[in-house]
């Protein structure tokens, strides 16, 4: 166990030592917090779709914003092209013909940072 004592020349370290400590504690100027633009989607998805294989496309314009799509857990038959990014986008809503002989239902949901959603439901024909 070590012992501090004190001597005559430690005094000024020790001093210098707390002012050093308030200096560097010093506040900072912040830059301002960003503030979420706005946000909008827009598709060519329609809400009955043709039993053949086809192709749409939807249009995030997310400015500022951070967005990501959400899709139905295992769904194999339509796929998005990108699943999150930020900013303005125009992607591809692949969907597969359906030759099951039933209507299929399906839908995409875009969240963006702003607590925003857009939800594009659509049925597929099966005959």
């Amino acid at each position: 166990m070590k012992i501090l004592i004190y001597k005559k020349g430690n005094i000024g370290f020790l001093i210098l030592l707390i002012l050093f400590a308030l200096v560097a504690c010093k506040k900072e100027d912040l830059p301002a917090k960003p503030v979420a633009g706005p946000f909008q989607v827009t598709s060519t998805v329609t809400n009955e779709i043709e039993k053949i294989a086809s192709t749409y496309t939807i249009s995030i314009e997310g400015t500022t914003n951070g967005w990501w799509v959400t899709l139905p857990a295992n769904v194999q038959w339509y796929t998005m092209e990108r699943k999150y990014g930020s900013g303005n986008v125009t992607q591809k809503l692949t969907i597969k013909a359906n030759d099951s002989g039933q209507d299929r239902s399906g839908w995409v949901k875009i969240n963006s940072t702003s607590k925003e959603e857009v939800i594009i439901n659509f049925k597929q024909k099966g005959s």
